[in-house]
């Protein structure tokens, strides 16, 4: 049995994740595109210019945030047999590579206001958050956990009807 979830190209780049969150979140920047249209149009008063101001802040809070959480990126997850392979990106530059047998490895999936988290534990220790930007998405993630617990189970399966029989 193998599994493969690989990034693209695209997604493997640091900004490149940011424009697939855009992507795919595109209601998200509705009031960007508005609040450029009311800076095309001058004259304002004083107090308009402050609020446009202050809408271009807020928003940049958003776009620093989804920033901030795509920096450790997973960028590779194999299942083949038992064996588990994860490579972890910063930014655009592979952090870490980490192997070792499914029964040591654990993903939780969490969801807060339509909005995924995956983590993924070696030893009841995390070593990777991965939040819904880039390739992963919230359907990637739960279709990834669901292929990890269908080949950990399948192994234990196999593993439980190998064993000789005895009478």
């Amino acid at each position: 049995m193998y599994y493969s979830f690989f990034s693209s190209d695209i997604d493997q780049d640091y900004f490149g994740r940011f424009l697939l969150f855009a992507k795919r979140n595109f209601w998200l920047y509705i009031p960007d595109f508005i609040t450029l249209l009311f800076l095309i149009i001058p004259p304002y008063t004083r107090f308009e210019t402050i609020l446009l101001v202050s809408i271009i802040i807020i928003l940049s809070v958003r776009d620093i945030a989804v920033l901030k959480l795509s920096i450790f990126h997973l960028a590779k997850f194999n299942i083949d047999e038992d064996y588990i392979s994860i490579a972890i990106l910063r930014k655009s530059k592979l952090n870490s590579q980490i192997s070792g047998n499914i029964s040591e490895f654990d993903i939780k999936v969490k969801s807060f206001v339509c909005f995924r988290t995956m983590e993924i534990f070696q030893d009841n220790k995390m070593i990777h958050k991965q939040y819904a930007t880039g390739y992963w998405s919230g359907k990637k993630m739960k279709e990834l956990y669901e292929q990890f617990y269908d080949a950990k189970r399948n192994i234990g399966m196999w593993r439980m009807f190998k064993a000789p029989m005895v009478n």
